[in-house]
């Protein structure tokens, strides 16, 4: 990526591979390996997780290239990038607190007060 972009194409597959740096740590190396993957492959497709970027044509699994790269943030899982897309996986945390068991114990307290109203009203 030391060249200067010539074209819009080129301006946002690197302005793409810089933006991955936001999120992963890579080498110099392994971003000119990203950034020319992309170059090279029109249908070439970037996954990444917590511990690894995936360089792959298509869903072609068996001719992948993993680059070891630790993400820099806990509160993205991974990310998926193309020549066509940039798009960041964001980690969710489900609540701890559950409607469900609220709910479960207040009708209880209104099926008890009922009967505590019948019970009073004989």
């Amino acid at each position: 990526m030391d060249k200067e972009p010539e074209t819009y194409e080129e301006l946002i597959r690197m302005k793409r591979c810089v933006d991955l740096t936001k999120y992963y740590e890579l080498t110099k190396e392994e971003l000119d390996t990203v950034y020319n993957f992309l170059l090279a492959n029109k249908n070439g497709i970037i996954k990444a997780n917590k511990n690894s970027i995936t360089l792959m044509i298509g869903n072609n699994i068996s001719t992948a290239q993993v680059i070891n790269a630790r993400c820099k943030t806990s509160t993205v899982d991974g990310l998926v990038m193309s020549n066509t897309i940039f798009n960041v996986i964001n980690h969710y945390t489900s609540s701890s607190s559950s409607g469900r068991s609220s709910g479960g114990s207040s009708s209880n307290n209104n099926n008890n007060n009922n009967n505590n109203n019948n019970n009073n009203n004989r």
